[in-house]
């Protein structure tokens, strides 16, 4: 007898599933530092030229030593430079970052716990090595009172406030990585899609081959004429 062609068999697939809050959470958090480290960066480019030509003057005319003005107006110039190349890597990783965790890719998730762990850690060892580098790398005190001066009073508390803000951002993005939501959007395995009655489809399996079954007639062949003058 003949069969019907079977149909292919059902192939484990992944339903796609929305992610749990604590995911979109993160994933947030990260787009907004991302935003506000090449925000901080372009900020701090244009404010340089100011500073320094705020600074050279406030030097000069205090008669503090050529090569502490130089120094210093290095520093100036490098320091924000710096901080807008960073801040640009920065974002783009970032960006890489909330993008992965939302699909739910697992690799990720552990760099974004990298990238959080050496971002806190980074961040203090720049906080300290700046505040060292103030106290120790000129003769005359008065050229720290003239880099403070030259940066607009606002500047110096947004650059602190905006630390500590990226410093509790690490940290609650790991937090809610680690939540338990998190834990099953990221652990998701494939299923089958789901049948008429709601549940999951089994595999198809052809019927079973009667080994005599060739011997059989078909179904579908037409029936032989019958010759003229016999009896049916």
């Amino acid at each position: 007898m003949s069969y019907p062609a079977p149909p292919l068999a059902h192939q484990p697939v992944s339903i796609p599933r929305r992610p749990p809050g604590a995911v979109v959470g993160a994933a947030a958090v990260l787009f907004l530092m991302a935003f506000g480290s090449v925000a901080y960066g372009a900020t701090g480019l244009a404010l340089m030229p100011g500073i320094v030509d705020r600074f050279q003057a406030a030097t000069t005319a205090a008669g503090i030593a050529t090569d502490d003005i130089d120094s210093a107006t290095q520093l100036l110039r490098g320091v924000p430079i710096a901080a807008a190349f960073v801040g640009v890597v920065a974002a783009v990783l970032l960006v890489v970052l909330a993008i992965g965790t939302l699909r739910g890719n697992g690799a990720v998730r552990i760099a974004a716990w990298v990238v959080c762990g050496v971002g806190l850690v980074g961040g203090g060892l720049a906080a300290v090595f700046g505040f060292a580098q103030r106290l120790g790398s000129w003769s005359d005190d008065a050229v720290v009172g003239a880099l403070t001066a030259a940066h607009p009073g606002w500047w110096l508390w947004t650059s602190a406030v905006l630390s500590v803000l990226q410093a509790l951002g690490y940290v609650v993005v790991a937090l809610l990585l680690a939540s338990p939501a998190a834990n099953a959007y990221f652990r998701r395995t494939p299923s089958l899609p789901p049948g008429p009655t709601g549940g999951a489809v089994p595999p198809y399996s052809p019927p079973p081959l009667d080994p005599a079954d060739w011997q059989r007639p078909s179904t579908t062949t037409a029936a032989a004429p019958v010759a003229p003058g016999r009896a049916e």
